[in-house]
């Protein structure tokens, strides 16, 4: 080993010594986790918690305040806020989930190849998704789903359209830094293939930041979601769904403050929790690769 590899192993493990035990465990990890599986598990399970139908519609009982027999009250159609509120939950999660996946993988292959190889396949797609990175997201995809109409699957595809061009930079930029490392053209020399370089040695590398591209990914995708459903573009009623039951209440506001301020604060929560997930799968990461 070579006196530039053993300083560098001894810098990595006085950096490793000065991370907390607590950072280190999967213990913490799980922790971290917590509050996003509790959200996520809240939805899926949504039909066993719910009291009622999100649906059934109480004509006896329109805009009624928390209590009673509506834990968080009713709409304005006499709806139980509560149901509403757990099965609203679904539409983000899912459409957030999917959309990074696809802007995720299109990415990365993308970033990967332009990043490694270089050339006119490099220049071409840098320059589409500088095009596209400077036109924003949500007129984007306002354009779009004016032609297309709002549903699951269109917004989810407006979405990851808008959103690859994020991890594809990220990977592009990591890949360039990577690909002349001591250890890759080590293995070059060995004779690996590409595809093997790519996934033992390139990969791993870019992995700590492409945690934090997916989960800042997933809150804009989540907050996009919001807003078109908010606009009446996105996931149609009578469909649960936090951002169009904000826009439903916000007339009420005064009156029936509670249409609004619940489904709100799901969102909120939703997105605080995978926030920290996030950071926490950075710093993991990180600092596995302290240890290799």
């Amino acid at each position: 080993m070579t006196e530039t590899a053993l300083a560098d192993a001894a810098l990595a493990e006085r950096e490793l010594s000065r991370v907390p035990v607590a950072h280190r465990t999967p213990t913490r990890m799980l922790l971290i986790a917590g509050p996003f599986v509790i959200v996520l598990l809240l939805a899926v399970v949504a039909p066993l918690l719910a009291p009622q139908s999100p649906y059934e519609q109480h004509l006896d009982a329109i805009s009624l305040p928390p209590g009673g027999g509506h834990r968080l009250g009713t709409d304005s159609l006499g709806r139980d806020v509560l149901s509403r509120v757990l099965y609203g939950g679904r539409p983000p999660a899912l459409i957030g989930i999917a959309a990074v996946a696809v802007a995720l993988t299109v990415g990365v292959l993308l970033g990967l190849m332009a990043g490694y190889r270089g050339g006119l396949a490099d220049a071409v797609l840098s320059r589409v998704a500088d095009m596209q990175l400077s036109v924003p997201g949500v007129v984007l995809a306002i354009f779009i789903l004016t032609f297309l109409g709002g549903g699951l699957r269109n917004v989810v595809v407006v979405i990851a359209l808008e959103s690859w061009p994020l991890h594809y930079r990220v990977v592009r930029t990591l890949t360039i830094g990577t690909r002349n490392r001591a250890y890759v053209e080590a293995a070059r020399t060995v004779g690996l293939g590409q595809l093997t370089i790519l996934r033992r040695h390139i990969l791993p590398a870019v992995l700590p930041s492409l945690a934090v591209t997916a989960t800042s990914n997933f809150v804009m995708a989540v907050l996009t979601e919001a807003s078109l459903s908010f606009l009446g573009l996105g996931v149609q009623p009578p469909t649960p769904d936090w951002g169009f039951m904000i826009s439903d209440g916000r007339t009420l506001i005064v009156s029936a403050w509670w249409i609004s301020v619940f489904p709100g604060i799901g969102l909120f929560l939703l997105l605080l929790a995978v926030q920290l997930y996030g950071d926490g799968l950075a710093k993991s990461l990180s600092l596995q690769s302290l240890r290799r």
